[in-house]
């Protein structure tokens, strides 16, 4: 059994997502792998039935995404390729350790997003302080003191279980933009509040899967058990119809519903110096495959428009979406929605 670490870093991957990990796995080592004693690198092969986590020329991508994989991990000693384990076995122990009060847990979301891959990454990563983030993040400022920093605000804020980057590169005064993000599942979630730091940092009372820093011995005292979340009537027939499990909404929002009833919370911060702030590319396009690097080394450049300082999600200030969006009409959605309930 590989042994307990102080600090990990751990990327969720999927086969399809080679694309785009070819430029951003090497950045986001670039960024943190110094920090952290341990890298795992997380990869879900296990497919959907059906929806936007399947997809054509599977096989392909994931030859691809291994190769890559396999040649970041042979020239680096801490670098460890993980892939998920759906067995009985291993979703046993991932019920133990983060839903020990629940009969069973489903191996994916209503909406057939990942699930028990999240959860068995933190398990497979075994350290105090785990990095978590998604393998299309993008990371400014770079600070390398980062992570050090962030286990001091959180051995300082007893009622602190996750800390973040701070959400989008800052504005000159260190104000947020309207950050309050709703869960469909959840009641309304209070709206982040600023605290005392020579930098920008705020404290939410929710948290995103795209990236987090977790404190795995606080989760253990403070929360020790999580609770599914049950979808409304709505998204279980959504569920059904998509060929998915009924059982939960999403890890997000099983995790932020904990935080809630605990009342904890997850500090996001920009750090000092340069700091570190996180930027997610919320659309896929030929094009945004294409000018990926020359995006990466803007945002590590520092070279950032004002109107994106405070956005978390890259805008159009620095990137054309034109081509992605179009492919995100509503017509097109149903047209994929159709081919997917219809038989293969």
């Amino acid at each position: 059994m590989t042994m307990q670490v102080r600090t990990a870093l751990q990327i969720n991957l999927h086969p399809l997502d080679v694309r785009h990990a070819v430029h951003t796995l090497p950045h986001q080592l670039e960024v943190w792998g110094g920090q952290v004693d341990r890298v795992v690198l997380t990869v879900d092969t296990k497919q959907s039935a059906n929806g936007r986590y399947g997809g054509e020329a599977y096989e392909d991508s994931r030859g691809r995404l291994f190769a890559q994989l396999e040649a970041m991990a042979g020239a680096a000693a801490n670098i460890e390729i993980v892939e998920v384990d759906y067995a009985p076995a291993a979703l046993e122990a991932v019920r133990q350790r983060y839903f020990a009060s629940s009969a069973a847990i489903p191996e994916k979301a209503f909406d057939g997003g990942p699930f028990h891959a999240y959860f068995y990454g933190l398990l497979q990563s075994r350290a105090d302080y785990v990095v978590h983030m998604d393998s299309d993040m993008l990371f400014g400022g770079g600070s390398q003191s980062w992570l050090e920093e962030a286990i001091g605000w959180l051995q300082r804020s007893p009622d602190a279980l996750f800390a973040g980057p701070l959400p989008g590169p800052p504005r000159s005064d260190g104000t947020l933009p309207d950050l309050h993000r709703s869960f469909p599942g959840l009641e309304c979630v209070a709206l982040p509040l600023r605290l005392d730091a020579d930098y920008p940092a705020y404290r939410f009372a929710s948290v995103s899967t795209r990236i987090f820093a977790l404190d795995q011995r606080r989760f253990d005292t403070a929360v020790g058990a999580l609770d599914l979340v049950r979808p409304n009537f709505k998204r279980r027939l959504r569920a059904w119809l998509f060929h998915q499990s009924p059982l939960s909404m999403p890890a997000e929002e099983v995790i932020s519903a904990a935080m809630m009833q605990k009342r904890l919370g997850r500090i996001d911060f920009l750090g000092s110096g340069a700091g570190m702030y996180s930027l997610h590319p919320p659309f896929r396009s030929e094009k945004f495959y294409r000018e990926l690097p020359n995006l990466i080394g803007r945002i590590v450049a520092g070279a950032i428009p004002d109107a994106q300082r405070g956005d978390y999600d890259i805008n159009s200030s620095m990137f054309d979406w034109t081509e992605a969006l179009r492919q995100k009409t509503t017509g097109r959605r149903l047209i994929r929605a159709a081919r997917a309930l219809l038989p293969s």
